[in-house]
C-alpha cells in the first residue's frame, strides 16, 4: 500500500500560497506565523504530489535561513529529507531525519518531534523493517499536539493504519483508517478520504475479503462521482485489481485501458505507475485470450521499466512474458523466460538485501564512506533541478553521436524543445511554479522519448532531445509526439489557467558531416521558425 497521494487537485484541497514564499526567500517579506502557516501545508505536499513540493522546498529552505528561527529551519529541513527520500536518496535522507530527531528530543519541540518519527516510520516501511516502522508511528503520533491542522493529524493517523496493516494488527488498522475518513468527511478532504479507501480495499484483498473490498471500490467510484474528480491511475489500478480478483476481467481491462493508452487523461505525477498499471492490463487481457493485445502492452511496459531502472517491475515483467508465451502454446520459450525471471527475480532479492544493509550502514554509523569519483562526475552531468542530464552531457555526448553516425552511415536526429511563454508563467505565478513545470516537462519528455533516445536540459526551459539512429521522419513523428504530450497534460494544479506548451526544432543528419555546433544551429533555427508561425507545434525542415 503506498505512503503517498495523489496530484489530484480538488475544491476542498486549497492551493498553498507559493507567491508568499517566493516572497519570503527572495527578500524575507514573511512573518513567523505566516511562515508557520505555510509549512503546516508544505509538511502534507509531499503526499499530496511530491512534483509540486519539489520547487516550493527549495524555496522554504532559502526563507528558513532568512527568518533565523532554528525551529522553522529544523521543520523545514525535515520536509526537506522526505521530499529526498521519496525521490530515492534513502541513506541520505535517513541520516538527516536522525539528526533532525536527535535535536527535537533534545529541545522539547513536540511537533518536529512527531514529524520526525512520523518519517522514521515511512524510512523503515521502505526497508522492510515493519517492527520499527510501527514504533515509530505510534510514537508519531503520542507527540503530536493536539491543535495541529487536520490534515496533518489525518496524515500520521493513516501512516500508522499502514504500519499496523503491515503488521498484522488489522482490526486495529480499520479503526485508524476510519479515523482518517471521519477527519476526511469534517474538512471536505476528498483526497484523504480517497486514499483511505483505497488502502483500506487492499487490506481486504489481502484478507480474501473480496465482497468487502468491491463494497469499497464502488465507495470510491462514488465519492469521485459525487465531487466530479476524475479518479487517478493508482486508485484504478486497485479498481482493477480488484476487478480482476472478483473474476471479470474485461471490466479491469476497460477500467485502465483509455487512460493508459490516451496521454492526454494521464496526469503528472502518474507517470511512474503506467508499468505498473500496464502489467495489470497485460493480466486482464490474459485472462481473456488477447494475446496479441497483451503482448503488445507488454512489450511497453518492458521498455519503460528498462528506461527508468523499474528493475522491480522488470523482473515481474518477465514472469508475464513467460505466462504469454504459456498461453499461445510457446513452451519452450515460456521455459526459457521463467528461468530468466527465477535467475532475475533471486539477483534482484540479493540486491535489495545488501542495498538496505548499505543503507543502514549508511544512515547509523557516524563515518559516511568515501563516494566514488563516478559518483562525482555522474552529479556533474546532471541537472540539479530537473534530474535530467546538463548541457556538459549534451556536449560530451553529442560529440559521441557524431562519430558513430560517421562510421556507421547511420541517422541522427536531434530536437531543440523550448517553452512557450515560459516567462509568464514565472512573472504571472512565481519562479516556484515555473520550476515546478521544467520538473514535470522533463518527466513528459523522458517518458514520450524511446528507449535509444537521450533527453537533458540545455539551461532556463530548453531541452534537447537525441535520437540515434532515426531518420528524419522518425524524429519529426517523435518530436510530434513530444510537443502533443505537454500540451495534452492537466496543468490546471500547477498553473491554473495558464497554458503550457512547447516549440520544437528538428534537424536530422546523416553520417555525420557536420559539427555538433552546426547541428545545434539548425535544430535551433527551426526552433524560432516555429515560434514565429504560432508556437506548439514542430518544424523540420527549413
Amino acid at each position: 500500500m503506498p505512503d503517498h497521494h495523489s496530484d489530484k487537485k480538488t475544491a476542498s484541497i486549497k492551493r498553498p500560497d507559493w507567491e508568499l514564499l517566493d516572497r519570503a526567500a527572495e527578500r524575507g517579506g514573511c512573518s513567523r506565523e505566516e511562515f508557520e502557516v505555510l509549512l503546516d501545508r508544505l509538511e502534507i505536499q509531499p503526499y499530496r504530489d511530491i512534483n509540486v513540493a519539489i520547487g516550493p522546498v527549495q524555496q522554504a529552505l532559502v526563507a528558513a535561513e532568512r527568518l533565523g528561527y532554528e525551529d522553522l529551519i529544523q521543520r523545514t529541513r525535515l520536509i526537506h529529507a522526505d521530499v529526498i527520500g521519496r525521490q530515492g536518496k534513502v541513506a541520505e535522507s535517513g541520516r538527516l531525519i536522525r539528526e533532525i530527531n536527535a535535536w527535537a528530543s533534545e529541545h522539547g519541540h513536540d511537533h518536529i518531534l512527531a514529524r520526525s518519527h512520523r518519517l522514521l516510520c515511512s524510512f523503515f516501511r521502505r526497508l522492510g523493517d515493519h517492527d520499527s516502522a510501527l514504533e515509530h508511528a505510534l510514537r508519531a503520533l503520542k507527540h503530536l499536539p493536539s491543535g495541529v491542522a487536520p490534515a496533518t493529524r489525518a496524515d500520521h493517523l493513516m501512516i500508522l493504519a499502514l504500519a499496523l496493516d503491515e503488521s498484522g494488527a488489522y482490526d486495529d488498522a480499520k479503526q485508524r483508517f476510519d479515523e482518517v475518513l471521519a477527519i476526511a468527511d469534517a474538512t471536505d478532504d476528498v483526497q484523504f478520504a480517497l486514499y483511505a479507501l483505497n488502502n483500506m480495499a487492499f487490506t481486504y484483498y489481502d484478507l480474501g475479503d473480496l465482497e468487502k473490498a468491491a463494497q469499497l471500490i464502488e465507495e470510491i467510484r462514488e465519492l469521485s462521482g459525487r465531487h466530479g474528480l476524475r479518479i487517478d491511475m493508482m486508485l484504478l489500478d486497485t479498481i482493477a485489481k480488484g476487478e480482476i480478483l472478483l473474476g471479470d476481467p474485461q471490466a479491469a481491462e476497460k477500467t485502465l485501458l483509455s487512460v493508459v493508452s490516451d496521454p492526454s487523461q494521464r496526469k503528472l505525477s502518474e507517470l511512474a505507475s503506467l508499468p505498473e498499471c500496464m502489467l495489470t492490463i497485460t493480466q486482464a487481457q490474459l485472462m481473456q485470450g488477447k494475446l496479441a493485445e497483451a503482448q503488445a502492452m507488454l512489450d511497453e511496459a518492458r521498455h519503460l521499466c528498462d528506461d527508468h531502472g523499474l528493475t522491480g517491475l522488470g523482473v515481474r515483467v518477465r514472469l508475464r512474458q513467460a505466462e504469454l508465451y504459456a498461453a499461445a502454446g510457446r513452451y519452450k520459450e515460456a521455459y526459457e523466460e521463467h528461468r530468466v525471471f527465477h535467475d532475475e527475480s533471486e539477483a534482484l532479492r540479493s540486491a535489495e538485501r545488501e542495498a538496505k544493509a548499505r543503507i543502514f550502514q549508511a544512515v547509523f554509523e557516524a563515518e559516511e564512506a568515501r563516494k566514488s569519483s563516478e559518483h562525482f562526475r555522474e552529479m556533474a552531468l546532471r541537472d540539479p533541478l530537473t534530474g535530467l542530464r546538463n548541457r556538459r552531457f549534451i556536449d560530451e555526448h553529442l560529440n559521441e553521436l557524431l562519430v558513430q553516425s560517421a562510421e556507421n552511415g547511420e541517422p541522427l536526429t536531434v530536437a531543440i524543445i523550448d517553452l512557450d511563454f515560459f516567462k509568464r508563467i514565472n512573472d504571472t505565478l512565481s519562479h516556484v511554479v515555473g520550476d515546478t513545470v521544467l520538473i514535470n516537462v522533463a518527466k513528459i519528455l523522458s517518458v514520450a522519448a524511446p528507449e535509444k533516445a537521450s533527453v537533458a536540459r540545455m539551461g532556463g526551459e530548453e531541452f534537447v532531445a537525441m535520437f540515434p539512429r532515426t531518420d528524419a521522419k522518425q524524429g519529426r513523428e517523435l518530436a510530434n509526439r513530444m510537443c502533443l504530450a505537454i500540451r495534452n497534460a492537466d496543468w490546471s494544479p500547477i498553473t491554473g489557467k495558464l497554458p503550457v506548451t512547447a516549440s520544437i526544432g528538428v534537424h536530422t543528419v546523416y553520417g555525420g558531416g557536420i559539427s555538433r555546433t552546426d547541428l545545434l544551429a539548425v535544430a535551433d533555427r527551426r526552433l524560432y521558425m516555429a515560434k514565429r508561425s504560432g508556437k506548439d507545434r514542430v518544424v523540420a525542415e527549413g
